[in-house]
């Protein structure tokens, strides 16, 4: 019984330090722990974003841009920053019409 106790016991210690060395680093991307992008690259994918969605609504007569397809520069945004994205976008674009139209 002792020795299976032992092996067990190895075989766990084993798994425990091969799994933690697996992600060696390379695999695990460096952004953040997460995966997810840092503040500072969100602020520019969102900022890329918003003036896509602008650059959209500008080039629609009517103003009306739909969300689909995202536009490339919104592909690493969540569903909920993209939607925010679009409306600052929506906003931007609406925003410059009217600075457009009284000057």
């Amino acid at each position: 019984m002792r020795t299976r106790t032992v092996k067990a016991a190895t075989v766990v210690a084993a798994t425990l330090i091969l799994t933690g060395c697996s992600a060696g680093g390379e695999a695990r991307d460096r952004r953040t722990p997460s995966g997810t992008p840092g503040a500072a690259e969100k602020a520019e994918i969102t900022r890329r974003c918003v003036n896509a969605i602008a650059d959209r609504a500008a080039a629609n007569k009517g103003g009306a841009v739909r969300s689909e397809p995202v536009p490339e520069p919104c592909a690493r945004l969540s569903d909920a920053d993209y939607l925010d994205a679009y409306m600052k976008g929506l906003e931007q674009a609406h925003q410059a019409a009217q600075e457009s139209s009284r000057g």
